[in-house]
């Protein structure tokens, strides 16, 4: 980078490479619009990054944590072939982020594979979910009848729901409630769909959108496997990150990362004009992409002042733990010992004595996160107020694996949605800030991209769109 850049202006720069700034640059990159695309840290997904075992170590260290992290001597030697999701999310098979996959091409450039299983803890053990109506038909722990009206929710669910008699004047109502006094289906059954097909963060959570939740649960079963969920490989949300990223490189943009890549005197006015270490001369930009918390300090303006805070643990464990394992405690009888067991799993413990929806996800070596014989475990809660991410998830831990091999813990820090003060020339990311980021997040981070890509393009008539196909490209579905 000595000789700087190749020019001092650009149609946008790009402040992050999370996965909607990713995203809005490979789309603008792809429209035309020359694209500086920065970032301070020294890898790809800023936020939402894919870390090697030492590089989530220094970053657990930067986060404060209370919680002493060392490298363990064993993993030594395979330090450099994890892949350590900070964005710890499944794919829903139908959504946001499927679509603008698809209509990219950057679905060539990375991989997924079918979530194997959710699974929900309950005080007697834990419960596979059946993700189909074929699995519900053959489950043998929920009787006929409990069938009968769980079908008819679901029913109700995949159909015109907001029309229906049965829901009219109560979608404010919670979820749980209206199982169990409408629908009449019994407290654990109830239970599970509240919190492993609806996905809710509570008890009180309000009927119309998790029904809504529902409905795209069910849309998404079947479209490329019997269930409803996808895991990325190697990582996860920071591998298709990086995905976008190559694609605007492709198209035409220009990367800087690491401290070169530090922006420093920037203002706003009519264009954007800040400096680089990397470059001699000051560089202008028309317009800029950034979320808030890493453009707020740049412009000498206050943060965000409402905040999500996430409690996490990452863990690594030597085998597949035996509670989920199929012949075991899950209720399943089968006597033939070669079964293949599950290499990923969502594992949801649901609200009790006060704590919040804790949410475990599980991911082996088949996904690329980790050598051979191993399993990567993400434990994480929403949490209302700063708190201390060992002593409430370490219980979770040791019910799931009593002797990991490494185990860290850090918090997070998420901007709620908000604007960003500035000119026109500033277009604000707003961060995900709800209660569902295992299963919410990724369309979220998706529709962000395409909405900073429009606020820069447009959306009349005559204007290219989200990643329109030129004459000539195809449309595959692959993903």
């Amino acid at each position: 980078m000595a000789q700087g850049l190749d020019s001092d202006e650009y149609d946008v720069v790009v402040l992050g490479t999370g996965l909607a700034e990713s995203i809005a640059a490979a789309a603008l990159a792809k429209a035309g619009k020359s694209v500086l695309h920065l970032d301070p840290n020294e890898y790809y997904g800023s936020a939402q990054a894919s870390l090697t075992l030492d590089e989530l170590i220094e970053y657990v260290k930067v986060c404060g944590s209370t919680h002493p992290v060392e490298l363990p001597e064993k993993l030594e030697k395979d330090r450099r072939r994890y892949a350590l999701s900070l964005f710890p999310a499944v794919l829903p098979s139908r959504g946001a982020l499927i679509e603008t996959l698809i209509a990219s091409d950057v679905s060539k450039y990375v991989s997924f594979k079918m979530l194997d299983s959710v699974i929900v803890a309950s005080s007697g053990g834990f419960r596979r979910v059946p993700g189909s109506k074929e699995q519900i038909f053959r489950d043998q722990s929920v009787s006929l009848m409990e069938k009968r009206k769980l079908m008819r929710f679901l029913m109700l669910s995949a159909g015109d729901h907001e029309s229906s008699e049965l829901i009219q004047g109560k979608e404010n109502d919670a979820l749980l409630d209206f199982l169990t006094e409408s629908i009449k289906l019994p407290p654990d059954l109830a239970s599970t769909v509240t919190y492993a097909i609806a996905h809710c963060s509570g008890p009180s959570d309000p009927l119309g959108p998790a029904i809504k939740r529902t409905q795209r649960y069910l849309q998404s079963v079947g479209r490329y496997g019997s269930g409803a969920f996808l895991v990325g490989q190697y990582g996860g949300a920071g591998e298709v990150a990086q995905g976008f990223c190559r694609a605007c490189a492709v198209y035409g943009g220009t990367y800087v990362l690491g401290p070169s890549a530090r922006m420093t005197d920037l203002h706003v006015d009519d264009k954007v004009t800040f400096s680089i270490p990397c470059h001699p001369r000051p560089v202008i930009a028309k317009r800029i992409i950034s979320a808030p918390d890493l453009l707020a300090p740049l412009l000498k303006e206050p943060g965000p002042s409402e905040r999500v805070l996430g409690a996490h643990c990452i863990a690594i464990l030597s085998s597949l733990p035996a509670a989920l394992a199929k012949d075991r405690a899950l209720g399943e009888e089968n006597d033939n010992e070669g079964i293949e067991q599950d290499d990923t799993a969502m594992i949801i413990f649901p609200p009790v004595d006060g704590k919040p929806v804790v949410r475990g996800l599980l991911m082996g070596e088949g996904t690329g996160s980790c050598p051979a014989g191993q399993y990567v475990l993400y434990i994480s809660a929403t949490v209302t107020e700063p708190s201390d991410s060992e002593e409430l998830l370490r219980p979770y831990l040791r019910r799931l694996a009593p002797e990991p091999i490494f185990e860290s813990y850090h918090v997070s820090e998420t901007a709620k949605p908000s604007s960003v003060a500035g000119s026109s020339c500033v277009v604000g990311l707003s961060p995900y800030g709800d209660n569902q980021l295992e299963t919410e997040a990724l369309d979220w981070e998706a529709e962000q991209g395409r909405a900073a890509y429009e606020a820069i393009m447009g959306t009349s008539e005559g204007v290219r769109g989200f990643f329109e196909k030129t004459e000539g490209e195809t449309e595959e579905e692959t993903v």
